[in-house]
């Protein structure tokens, strides 16, 4: 493979991990300027809970968190006993904002403590007391004035250079706002400080290096040289590095792309996303298609790469699920990819396969420079428009607007309308800014909370919009998810108490129970649950996009949402 090719596909599958992050897809960059935010300033507690909202996933209570000396502990707003005020056992507990998404998510919303000092909707947080006693050094990391925090950042602005420019905004300004929000506005935590510390990495490689071990030098760096307490990523990291970070040097690592379950099993309870796991995604995929009895009666076709890890995940995932519900599946085959990320060898003995068959049911779990290959080669064998139903989820990152819009752009128009109506089950809901469907396009309070705070503490001056109906700021998007991100590290270090361990910390961050994620899906974290959404939907892929006549392709959701529980 040449080295441009290596530089494609390196910068295509940033791309697709840096969209989870912004919220489902590459969406258009708004422009304009967002109304005049208010600014959080430090404030004492609330005098009650506006909404349940971080205080557990329902079945076990959030961790206790220290009385701070001749003042009430921050969930127990009547100052008079150890005990918080509660509803009346009759009452519901109002979830501060109307919800038009249905009783899931309000159901959701009331789980969480709204006065929790790291959980408020109306600001990112409130000021957090002072302990009895002045901190302790008590770890690497944790000193008696400051907690290191690592924001780990893809230098995404190599990209430009090959034509894929990601306009994300800057997530450095970013970690920075959100982080003097917590130092200047809400009195630190626990009389500490963040300390945070950048470490940048490569989208690209170079320099007589491959990107792995690029990857490798920048854990060192984070881990070994700045003692990280926590690692976050919200722009893209793979590889042996992440093992690095958690198994290597018992770091948790916090980032917004979904990794292979033996990566979390290796990392032994420190690694956490905010995308489901792997494997997990591809099940939830499976088991909804079949839920719908839309597989009743078909002609069933498994595709899926050779690609270390990914034929394992496939064969758990899709093939077992489906024999399992009594699915006789009459295609199952894998294209080999000859050590290259595009995978071709096989693409004409498969579909052949699939017209003798009669296959009218395709589960093709290729990567973002394979797929087009696939259906191209459909194409070519007399396959038309029609024929087959293609399902997908985000493994291989084929939920986004943006990977899956390479069906047109790498595979041609006709390619494109073969795959038009491609149902895709995932969690993100891709491309609702473009409805006027006041439900799909409905912008959590959250979302605005973050924008908002961002705009007030941003050093550059940034400020980026969502507007309804219409184009949507890709650093609308990652602006919420830094923000939830280093909510949930803020939240962990506070539940731990005054002086904690490192390893308080990471059992506090593997019992936050129900967190806040952007769009305020449902979303929880337990010591066994690391990847956070707890919900699924149906997109559908559209050539042409109905919605918006200046982009050829476009995802949207087409049902409610479901729980996975």
């Amino acid at each position: 493979m040449s080295r441009r090719m290596l530089k494609l596909w390196g910068a295509l599958l940033v791309l697709a991990l840096v969209a989870a992050a912004c919220g489902g897809g590459n969406d258009d960059d708004g422009g304009g300027a967002a109304p005049a935010p208010s600014e959080p300033t430090a404030a004492p507690a609330p005098d009650g809970p506006d909404a349940p909202d971080d205080a557990g996933d329902g079945d076990e209570p959030a961790p206790d968190t220290p009385d701070a000396p001749d003042e009430p502990a921050p969930d127990d707003p009547s100052g008079e006993s150890g005990e918080p005020s509660e509803p009346a056992p009759d009452e519901p507990v109002d979830i501060g904002f109307d919800e038009p998404r249905g009783e899931l998510f309000t159901e959701f919303h009331r789980t969480f403590d709204r006065a929790h000092p790291f959980q408020p909707l109306d600001v990112f947080c409130t000021a957090t007391p002072d302990p009895d006693s002045p901190p302790q050094a008590t770890d690497a990391g944790i000193t008696e004035d400051s907690i290191t925090i690592v924001h780990l950042r893809t230098k995404l602005e190599e990209l430009e250079g090959i034509g894929f420019a990601v306009p994300v905004g800057d997530p450095k300004d970013m970690f920075e706002a959100f982080t003097k929000a917590i130092n200047d506005d809400c009195n630190g935590i626990w009389g500490r400080q963040i300390n945070l510390r950048l470490v940048e990495v490569s989208a690209l490689g170079g320099g007589g290096e491959d990107i792995d071990t690029l990857r490798n030098q920048a854990c060192i760096e984070a881990t070994e040289d700045h003692n990280a307490v926590i690692v976050t990523n919200t722009t893209g990291f793979q590889g042996t590095a992440i093992l690095c970070i958690t198994a290597d040097h018992d770091t948790l690592f916090l980032t917004t792309q979904g990794n292979p379950g033996h990566f979390h099993e290796q990392a032994s309870g420190l690694l956490y996303s905010l995308s489901p796991v792997a494997e997990d995604s591809v099940v939830n995929m499976t088991q909804a298609v079949i839920d719908t009895g839309g597989l009743d009666g078909k002609t069933i076709a498994v595709i899926w790469p050779d690609t270390p890890g990914q034929p394992e995940t496939v064969q758990t995932g899709i093939i077992e699920v489906l024999e399992a519900a009594g699915y006789d599946i009459a295609v199952a085959e894998q294209i080999g990819c000859g050590g290259e990320t595009t995978c071709r060898d096989g693409n004409d003995i498969a579909v052949e396969r699939m017209l003798e068959e009669g296959v009218d049911v395709v589960f093709p779990a290729l990567n973002v420079l394979s797929l087009p290959q696939f259906i191209n080669e459909m194409i070519n064998q007399g396959f038309a428009p029609g024929d087959v139903q293609f399902y997908n989820s985000d493994f291989n990152s084929q939920a986004g607007d943006l990977v899956s819009g390479k069906v047109a752009q790498f595979g041609g128009n006709a390619a494109a309308e073969l795959y038009n109506g491609t149902i895709i089950i995932d969690d993100a809901p891709t491309g609702n800014f473009r409805s006027e469907d006041p439900v799909l396009s409905f912008n959590a309070p959250l979302n605005i909370m973050c924008n908002e705070t961002y705009a007030a503490n941003s050093a550059i001056g940034a400020r980026h919009i969502r507007d309804v109906y219409g184009s949507y700021d890709s650093a609308y998007g990652m602006t919420s998810t830094v923000c939830t991100e280093m909510r949930m590290v803020a939240r962990a270090i506070y539940d731990a108490g005054p002086n904690p361990t490192r390893q308080d910390i990471y059992n506090a961050f593997a019992n936050l129970g129900s967190v806040d994620i952007q769009h305020q899906l449902p979303a929880t974290f337990g010591p066994d649950k690391f990847g956070a959404p707890d919900v699924v939907t149906e997109l559908v892929f559209n050539f042409p996009c109905p919605a918006d006549p200046d982009i050829p392709t476009c995802v949207q959701q087409t049902a409610p949402y479901r729980s996975l529980g």
